[in-house]
This record gives structure tokens, sequence and C-alpha cells, in this order.
């Protein structure tokens, strides 16, 4: 009896560390709270958003005709001026917006999920968007992966470009697309549990 109780507190210790580890390892949490985010489109392309605001350009022409006097007037008789001015505004031409050149809806692996993921260009820089309609489940250490595919069946997904931890479950977030992202091939967006290694979402870009 006195071992029991001299170990009853060094157990019960280790025990609690135990689930403190464990809580922070799995984060059940996470699967009920949700982690929102609100970006536009607009903050994918700053520049273009920029050139959207530039000022318009004015043109001021003067022109000024002088008619002499007849020769037979009457010297009191001057000149005449007429002076016309003339102005122009010119606008700039209305920059491009961004392109959507792929999008599909998301649907959920073991998990619930909806939304839309698109793909736009804007001279030569592609951006991936959640639109404002996304809405995944939540979970720990989610990830956010463009798979080198046009489907997924589940297992290992392949080639893939890592575009980094998914900023929120819920909302529009904008991911920048690397240089060696290909529209022609990278065709199939991935959301990836890497601490269970599963799949959470998906969505693919036809």
């Amino acid at each position: 009896m006195e071992l029991i109780r001299r170990f009853k507190w060094p157990i019960i210790g280790a025990g609690a560390v135990v689930l403190v580890v464990g809580f922070l390892l799995f984060r059940p949490d996470k699967l009920f709270v949700d982690d929102t985010v609100n970006e536009s489109l607009s903050d994918a392309f700053p520049v273009a958003a920029a050139d959207t605001q530039s000022s318009s350009t004015t043109t001021t022409t003067t022109t000024t005709t002088t008619t002499a006097a007849p020769a037979e007037a009457d010297e009191s008789e001057t000149a005449s001026t007429d002076t016309t001015t003339t102005t122009t505004t010119t606008l700039p031409p209305e920059p491009a917006g961004p392109v959507a050149i792929g999008t599909g809806s998301f649907y959920g692996i073991d998990h619930s999920a909806e939304g839309t993921a698109t793909v736009y260009e804007l001279e030569g820089d592609f951006v991936l968007r959640f639109e404002d309609d996304t809405d995944i489940q939540n979970g720990p250490d989610l990830w956010v992966w463009v798979l080198a595919a046009d489907s997924y069946d589940g297992g290992d997904p392949g080639e893939f470009i890592e575009l980094g931890k998914i900023k929120g479950n819920v909302g529009g977030q904008n991911y920048e697309l690397p240089p060696e992202f290909d529209p022609e091939v990278h065709q199939f967006v991935l959301i990836w549990c890497k601490r269970f290694s599963v799949p959470f979402a998906a969505s693919p870009l036809a």
C-alpha cells in the first residue's frame, strides 16, 4: 500500500503530460472550430488594382487666328484676333483583369467540404483562389497541394506543388502559384493533412 501511495502522484502527473501532449498533437478541437479568411481577388493582383485607379490625361490646345483689316478701310479699323481653346481628355486604356483559366468544386474525402477553387492568370502570373463560398471541415496540419494530374483516387498523390498551410477552412483566400506551375499539367487541388497523411478535400481545375 505504501508503494502505491509513493508512486500515485508521479503516475498521475505523467498521465496528465501524456494527455496534454496528445491533445496538442491531434488537436481534436480543430474539427469543430472554423478559421475564417476574407481575402479578395484584388489582394492577389495589387498591381492590376493600382492600374485601375490611374488618373486620366488632359491636353489643352490653344489656336490663335489673326485677321488683318482691309487695305481700303479707315485707319481706325485694326486687325481682329480670334482665340479658340480646345480641351481634350484622354482616358487610359482599361487594364485587363485576371482571367479564370480553370475552376472546380470542392468535395470532401471522409470529411465535409464545399466551395469553389479557381486558377486566375494575369500577364503570366497565376494565382489559386478559394472563392468566398469555401467551407472545408477543419483539421490539424492541413496543407494545400496542386497535383500534376487531373484526378485523384486516393492513396499516394504523386507529384505535386506545395503552396503552404491552408490559411483558413472558411472564406476567400489566395495562393500564389510558383513558376513551375503548368495549367496544362497541374489540374487538381488537394487539401492534405500531413499529421495523419490523409486527404481532407479536393477539387478539379477543369
